[in-house]
């Protein structure tokens, strides 16, 4: 609905009182018809009694009533019909009360109506109608079924506790049918106890995080593959939607989706509707737009995400002085993380998450994020707050190509983030417990498939519990571990560590932390994750589209680790270089939050000589984390380095011999703007300006070294390999990427490679390492300087005093 069409809705409320219905039965006694519903009003003993409308016509609904708006006070009823002079009977479910008849708005001069009604009370059931009138005395041509709404509780009202399902990605991917079945089936059996109207005592909220249609211009797929589906639940229960990218698609102003959606007006002066808050007594929904904010499948736009960001920052701000709020949950389309569709990902939903994870860190709420796209069931937590991650998106599934090799190998990531991802179909209830302390529980019902073809599908009648997840805001702690093994002199291929603890069955994950500082406050490095927890659940290829969930975990001990199994493997901050460095289809942006700054998140390398400290702490299934173990001094047996033959690597040769210009341009200089060589007399340096380099997009140089001598012990992973060089700039933001990248002995790349991205410093010369555990079969190591121009013509990126080693135990 557009925004003036809203502020243009006017009621009409009438008290039907006995007067009023007069026309309906003349007599003040009750006939025997009239006891029988069929319309008029009775009187048993003294008491007045209304009966509800009746007509021998029903209503016609192109769009059957679905409910908007919701608040403690007030509530919206919209729904689509030809009838003529429509109306909304509304008044508190199981009284024979008088009725509130409510006139309805045209939804933009269509035939989309929208009642809005008001001075309703608290947390309280009513009963409705919607009645079209035909000129006669009785004014009642049609009649539609008896609906039921309930109004949402008070804020700061001790609550029972509630239920809100989330779903996503409704539109119909050639499986029309399967969402009419998740509401009849699914959540109106399981949740509603097979009963349509409890749905309004039992769900506060049904969530959508995007793609709500195929085509968001088509009414045809807005009435048939989306409301017609849905109309089973939606005249008991508010929806409450956030757009994705597909409810743009064909109308890029979103004109649609506003029309059949009604969201708060709370957001951001110029982007109504586009992100929002709504409160359900202690729980805060925070609906946000991940289009504008994405780079795939989106329309990044820097200003929006800005204008948004700041939004929900002051909004969290807000929130954490409300006490009457003790849990948050945003809702948007693009994933931040997305272990079965990494094309899905987006930068910018990934600083909403970061967001929600900040706040939930210093209020002490309970928060998650609620997102799709990608159409398979994920779960999961971040490592140091109570923050859920749910990819609801299940609504259609089997979308994700888990039987094509290319597909999985190159577009799937199995995530330390996430404990659990399947492609399905099925649910999620979140059930918030107000008793002792605040939790949220998760559970995941997950259904089967009974048949799939022909742009069609349909699911079998039962659908069962996948997983669960209790989160507690005053969770019972555990007891700290205690170091067992990992502690003193240990040689470089007998690196076990080892904890005990009294109650090893109650661990839910573990987690391990190593650092070279001994207070633990830098380069600090947390094995967290998929093999630190009790389960985790990822598909495995077994033909079929949907793969076989299967639990990587079962039977491990989370007692002990190697560390031999995460050195070179164990990126510093975990998922964190995975939220800021995409791939290029999905990078939109340098974010901010890039602790790394664009160079790879530095790699657990176990380097022989070293000394590391670590400790442990141990995580319930409500979350709770127990203190830290005692700190543990783990020392390295020394090994040997080995200088590896860079060929002119400080350009002392004057020229740019045993390197190779792979595009661009590259020169040696001994002075330029004042700035001499770190080293020696001469240093190297990029274009002098766009037509020397061929306006060819960056400059790069490389140096491939053959490292085959070393292939025995490469191939134990016990070989590592160490560069270093000196940038210098302008301060223009022009900057170097050096890249070292293993390669197999037929030249192509093999493990990932070492990223550093140089600081853009006005005329000093600063120092760069980065060290690589080489992967098995490694036998050359290619050495590549890129320079990245950002400001002018010349690309103010200066390299001197290029080195490398290798190191063996």
């Amino acid at each position: 609905m557009s925004t003036k069409m809203k502020h243009m809705a006017s009621i009409t409320a009438v008290l039907l009182t006995s007067t009023l219905l007069a026309g309906c039965n003349e007599s003040s006694e009750t006939a025997q018809e009239d006891k029988k519903g069929n319309g008029g009003v009775g009187q048993i003993g003294k008491e007045l009694v209304i009966p509800p409308p009746t007509a021998l016509t029903p209503v016609t609904f192109t769009i059957h009533p679905y409910l908007q708006q919701p608040t403690a006070n007030s509530m919206a009823v919209l729904f689509e019909t030809d009838d003529t002079s429509p109306t909304v009977w509304v008044r508190p479910a199981e009284t024979q009360d008088e009725f509130t008849v409510v006139e309805p708005v045209a939804v933009d001069n269509t035939h989309l109506y929208s009642a809005a009604i008001n001075g309703l009370s608290t947390d309280t059931r009513y009963e409705y109608y919607i009645v079209s009138g035909d000129g006669s005395p009785s004014g009642v041509a049609a009649v539609s079924d008896r609906y039921v709404f309930k109004t949402y509780p008070a804020a700061g009202t001790t609550l029972a506790p509630f239920n809100v399902v989330a779903i996503s990605d409704t539109q119909n991917n050639s499986t029309l049918g399967a969402l009419n079945d998740l509401i009849t089936k699914g959540i109106i059996p399981t949740v509603c106890h097979s009963q349509p109207e409890q749905c309004a005592s039992e769900i506060a909220a049904i969530t959508i995080s995007g793609d709500i249609v195929n085509s968001g211009d088509s009414m045809l797929q807005w009435r048939r593959d989306f409301f017609d589906q849905m109309k089973a639940i939606t005249p008991y229960v508010p929806l409450v939607a956030v757009p994705g990218n597909h409810d743009f698609y064909g109308n890029p102003e979103l004109t649609n989706y506003r029309h059949f959606f009604q969201q708060p007006e709370n957001g951001s002066a110029g982007y109504e509707e586009q992100w929002y808050a709504l409160d359900y007594g202690n729980l805060r929904l925070v609906g946000l737009n991940s289009y504008p904010i994405s780079k795939n499948h989106g329309k990044f736009n820097a200003e929006i995400l800005g204008i948004q960001r700041q939004w929900l920052r002051e909004l969290l701000i807000n929130t954490q002085a409300d006490n009457n709020v003790d849990y948050v949950l945003s809702m948007f389309h693009h994933p931040c993380l997305s272990e079965l569709w990494l094309s899905g990902e987006s930068i910018g939903s990934c600083e909403m998450v970061a967001e929600m994870e900040d706040f939930s860190r210093s209020s002490g709420k309970i928060t998650g994020h609620l997102f799709g796209h990608t159409h398979a069931y994920s779960r999961g937590q971040s490592m140091d707050t109570r923050h859920l991650w749910l990819n609801a998106a299940t609504a259609a599934g089997y979308r994700e190509k888990i039987n094509d090799d290319n597909y999985y190998q190159t577009d799937t990531r199995d995530y330390d983030t996430f404990a659990i991802s399947q492609s399905e179909f099925g649910f999620n209830l979140l059930t918030f417990n107000q008793q002792s302390s605040p939790s949220m529980q998760l559970t995941r019902y997950t259904a089967t498939v009974a048949s799939k073809g022909g742009g069609f599908a349909s699911l079998d009648d039962t659908f069962t519990v996948s997983d669960t997840l209790t989160m507690k805001a005053s969770p019972a702690v555990p007891e700290a571990p205690q170091v067992l093994a990992g502690n003193g002199n240990h040689a470089f291929n007998q690196l076990n560590l080892a904890i005990s603890h009294p109650d090893p069955g109650a661990i839910y994950e573990v987690q391990w932390q190593l650092s070279k500082a001994s207070q633990f406050d830098s380069e600090v490095f947390d094995i967290w994750g998929n093999q630190t927890r009790a389960h985790n659940i990822w598909p495995m290829q077994d033909g079929s589209i949907q793969g076989m969930p299967t639990d990587t975990q079962a039977g491990v001990d989370l007692t002990t680790i190697n560390l031999a199994d995460f050195s070179g493997q164990l990126k510093m901050g975990n998922d964190e270089t995975y939220k800021w460095q995409k791939r290029s289809s999905e990078h939109s942006h340098d974010s901010y939050r890039d602790p790394f700054n664009g160079s790879s998140a530095p790699v657990l390398t176990l380097f022989p000589g070293d000394t590391w400290y670590w400790r442990a702490r141990v995580r319930n299934d409500n979350l709770g984390w127990s203190d830290w173990s005692d700190t543990a001094t783990l020392s390295i047996d020394a090994g040997t380095t080995t200088a590896l033959p860079i060929q002119n690597g400080g350009a002392e040769a004057q020229d740019l011999s045993n390197w190779t210009v792979e595009q661009g341009y590259w020169r040696v200089l001994q002075e330029i703007d004042n700035i001499t060589a770190a080293e020696g007399d001469y240093y190297f340096s990029a274009r002098p300006n766009d037509s020397a380099a061929g306006n060819a997009a960056y400059d790069d140089l490389s140096q491939t070294l053959d490292v085959s001598a070393f292939s025995s012990v490469i191939d134990q992973s016990s070989a590592f390999v160490r560069f270093s060089f000196n940038s210098n700039g302008w301060g223009d933001g022009d900057h170097a990427v050096v890249t070292l990248q293993p390669l197999d002995n037929n030249g192509n790349a093999i493990g990932q490679p070492t990223v550093v991205k140089t600081e853009s410093k006005k005329q000093q010369w600063l120092s760069n390492t980065s060290t690589l555990l080489l992967p098995v079969a490694t036998r050359e190591v290619k050495l590549t300087l890129r320079a990245v121009k950002k400001a002018g013509s010349m690309a103010d990126v200066h390299i001197d005093n290029v080195q490398l080693s290798l190191t063996t135990p």
